[in-house]
């Protein structure tokens, strides 16, 4: 992974205007890893995840703040976690690209993991998509050698089978642990890692924005001699300037 210059956040923010959530990841991806892009689409959710959270620990440091809110006082809740800490759970899976089996109770399911491809034929989150990306994730189903269809089976064995999913590949679904500290409320607050990566990546991109109108305006240079400075020269001009 390489860190991405200035240009390449800006670059990336401006193509990801209207992009779906399996867009962007790509498009972050292909800004810190440039070398294979057409492989990405194809590997699992959670090894993309792992990448984007090194993104964050490069461009903002090695850990997650996140703030949530109190579901019964509404009281704000902090939660701080490091990076290392979730990565660890999410080498790339031994078996991805390749194919898993759960076998109950006489019924037999051959199974792959999510990938950002399927989020990109299906272009959206909502509950219908979701249950179609649990479908198409089912290759072969059997009971008593009988073919069925992935919408025949049992609510139980479909849940199995969502379950072993994210024991191979613990990152395609995240929650954070949380405690009020008013009311002392516990509950699981899912954490969407590209929303989140993307959150930040805007607000650098913004502030690159106001600080290259700001010495443009000042100094009448072009975007891409101030883009090429150092973080710490731009900082130095822009002090120069009046408040």
């Amino acid at each position: 992974m390489q860190a991405p210059t200035v240009t390449d956040l800006l670059n990336v923010w401006d193509s990801g205007f209207g992009a779906s959530y399996a867009e962007r990841a790509l498009l972050l991806l292909e800004a810190v890893c440039p070398e294979q892009p057409s492989q990405f689409a194809a590997m699992p959710l959670g090894w993309v995840t792992a990448q984007l959270l090194q993104l964050h620990a490069r461009l903002m440091g090695p850990a997650l703040a996140c703030v949530g809110t109190c579901r019964r006082c509404e009281a704000s809740v902090e939660c701080e976690i490091g990076i290392d800490q979730i990565t660890a759970l999410a080498e790339c899976p031994a078996g991805a690209g390749g194919t898993f089996e759960i076998s109950q109770e006489g019924y037999r399911v051959e199974y792959r993991l999510p990938t950002c491809e399927d989020l990109l034929d299906l272009r959206g989150d909502t509950q219908t998509a979701a249950l179609t990306l649990a479908h198409r994730l089912i290759l072969r189903a059997t009971h008593a050698e009988d073919s069925l269809e992935p919408a025949e089976l049992p609510p139980e064995l479909s849940a199995a089978v969502e379950a072993a999913i994210l024991e191979n590949d613990p990152l395609v679904q995240m929650e954070l642990q949380l405690v009020c500290p008013t009311c002392g409320l516990r509950w699981a607050e899912a954490l969407e890692v590209v929303d989140f990566v993307w959150r930040e990546v805007s607000v650098l991109a913004q502030q690159l924005l106001a600080d290259v109108a700001r010495l443009a305006y000042a100094f009448g240079w072009k975007e891409s001699d101030i883009l090429a400075m150092s973080h710490q020269r731009r900082r130095r001009y822009l002090e120069m300037l009046p408040a």
